[in-house]
């Protein structure tokens, strides 16, 4: 217990309202409270963990020590929770202080209230620190595992007072969630700066793969690349991350004169392979789709003339965010990267 937080001024009305029992007869006899001083000190924290301190220690002595103050002072604080009583707390005597009866179910309540508030006080500094409270995330269903479920269960390790909502939207929801501040951060793919009003930090990224059907001509080789895949049909979800997808397409295959055929579903990831497997087309597909093995399809990953091409997520959050926890939780992800 340090001086500073000794000095923390709490009523304690709630401590003195209704009076405490004698031990005299405990479970029916209560002692009188007299009627209000016209003038007197309101009792705070203090008073309590004096009354507290010197109860434990059984010496008013011992409590000035633990509290790094006189012992004049506590004496006159203990004396002050008397007078407002109208009763004894304790029997003061050349080897210390013991408590009266009344003294005893007093000591019971004050050390309760002490405690409450204690706790009170470090949950609040704690929640300012952000290692206390709430975090919303917003994320694509494809991130629902890979890094971002690893992340994830770091951080929810780490701190475990901190609860994590997850929201899995699509992107135009995403955005909006976090401009109007219902979601705190949301995890997406892409470079840094395509939210150009968020702030946002680079991430892990994953290796593109290809889902083709078990008996597709390309199923043999370990890697494809991209020029292998032209002439080849494409099928992409309606919903995210089926747009970067599409771009990523075409960034890698479209020509003046050859444009990949693209066939867009509304459909789910799960889906969408089951129409491969079926030799609807073939899809391009995020690293953590490759445990997806029962689906009748094989994976594999997709190279151009510098090696694997990866996908880069980012972390997006609105700049005035007043949020303590979501800094945790960015500085959770930087750590990560």
């Amino acid at each position: 217990m340090t001086a500073a937080s000794d000095e923390t001024e709490v009523c304690c009305e709630r401590a003195c309202r209704n009076g405490w029992r004698s031990s005299g007869n405990p479970s029916s006899t209560r002692i009188p409270l007299t009627g209000p001083p016209t003038r007197r000190e309101q009792l705070d924290l203090r008073h309590l963990r004096y009354v507290v301190s010197s109860a434990r220690n059984g010496s008013f002595s011992a409590a000035a020590h633990e509290f790094n103050v006189r012992q004049p002072i506590v004496s006159k604080r203990i004396k002050q929770v008397e007078d407002e009583l109208g009763v004894p707390l304790f029997d003061r005597s050349t080897s210390g202080a013991r408590l009266t009866p009344a003294g005893e179910a007093f000591v019971v309540d004050a050390r309760r209230i002490v405690d409450d508030v204690e706790r009170l006080t470090a949950r609040a500094k704690a929640n300012g620190a952000g290692k206390l409270g709430r975090v919303v995330v917003g994320f694509y269903k494809s991130l629902s595992s890979g890094g971002f479920r690893v992340a994830l269960d770091d951080f929810r390790e780490r701190y475990p007072e901190i609860a994590v909502e997850l929201i899995e939207t699509p992107f135009i929801e995403l955005t909006a969630g976090v401009l109007s501040g219902a979601i705190d951060t949301a995890i997406i793919l892409g470079d840094v700066g395509k939210c150009e009003v968020l702030e946002s930090i680079a991430l892990w990224s994953e290796h593109l793969v290809v889902a083709l059907p078990e008996g597709h001509r390309l199923a043999g080789q370990s890697v494809i690349y991209w020029p292998e895949l032209k002439g080849e049909r494409f099928l992409i979800s309606h919903h995210d991350p089926g747009p970067d997808i599409r771009n990523i397409l075409l960034r890698n295959l479209a020509a003046p004169s050859d444009h990949p055929e693209i066939i867009s579903r509304r459909l789910s990831r799960e889906s969408i392979l089951s129409e491969v497997a079926a030799g609807q087309g073939i899809a391009l597909q995020c690293e953590s789709a490759v445990g997806l093995t029962s689906l009748g399809v094989v994976f594999r990953p997709v190279h151009n003339g510098h090696g694997a091409t990866r996908l880069g997520y980012i972390a997006c959050w609105k700049p005035d965010n007043k949020n303590p926890v979501l800094n945790t939780f960015i500085e959770a992800l930087r750590r990560r990267r």
